[in-house]
């Protein structure tokens, strides 16, 4: 490919990185700038350029979107998003959502939660925006099993994303098949943040529109919803009913 025509090529395809850097930022905490994100995007789509093979009959747009994605996914697991005492907080709220869904027999309030934990509902939501990056965690491939395995993958659930190996992290698209069942548990506002964000592709500005919320109000439900998820996977993992997948 000539020069003129390698440099064309990425030009005409930045929207692709824009797109893809602005969805990654929306699910990020606040501290880390957009900007980051699409030059590292940027590299992903030039890599995507000098490697792209159109005889395997592979869309261009498609390939440099995986490319893309999986540079920016690749910068941001060498960092560090949350501090230590974030993380405990973190546990805290996992711990009281399953604790207080035992005792009252359904999904507690934030009201609810915020009060098991002895502080303000402004300050939990507050919490819960600090949490923004929190992922709803990872599933890796049970090692006492890999000489094992076949068709089916037995795979262990960890809430603390530092425990995985990159290569083994099922990205949140493939989890959520994972989580179908347990989305309808979820109080209502919960499930439609979830549905609307992860499984009809809405960013958090289109799915405040749909609800009638502020962005922040959405970004502190879709947090909730996911740590509600946590702690309800990680009962499952303690009682070793992690699901197979295929």
């Amino acid at each position: 490919m000539r020069k003129e025509e390698f440099e064309k090529t990425v030009l005409d395809n930045l929207y692709i990185v824009k797109i893809i850097a602005s969805k990654v930022h929306a699910r990020l905490p606040f501290g880390i700038e957009l900007d980051d994100l699409v030059h590292t995007g940027i590299l992903g789509l030039i890599d995507a350029v000098k490697k792209y093979d159109p005889t395997k009959g592979t869309r261009f747009s498609t390939y440099a979107s995986l490319r893309i994605k999986g540079a920016i996914l690749d910068e941001l697991r060498n960092l560090d998003w949350a501090s230590r005492s974030l993380r405990q907080k973190i546990k805290e709220i996992e711990s009281a959502f399953e604790s207080l869904e035992v005792k009252m027999g359904r999904p507690p309030k934030e009201e609810e939660v915020a009060e098991s934990l002895g502080i303000s509902l402004q300050e939990f939501q507050k919490l819960l925006n600090e949490s923004r990056g929190v992922g709803i965690g990872v599933f890796r491939i049970d090692i006492e099993d890999e000489a094992n395995i076949t068709d089916r993958k037995v795979l262990k659930y960890f809430t603390d994303e530092e425990s995985s190996s990159p290569d083994l992290v099922m990205e949140k698209e493939e989890l959520i098949k994972l989580i179908a069942l347990m989305i309808d548990e979820l109080p209502e506002k919960d499930r439609m943040v979830l549905n609307l964000y992860y499984l009809d592709d809405l960013n958090l500005k289109e799915v405040g529109k749909v609800m009638d919320l502020t962005e922040s109000r959405i970004s502190q439900i879709r947090t909730s919803a996911i740590l509600r998820l946590r702690s309800k996977l990680g009962v499952l993992a303690r009682q070793k009913k992690t699901p197979d997948v295929i």
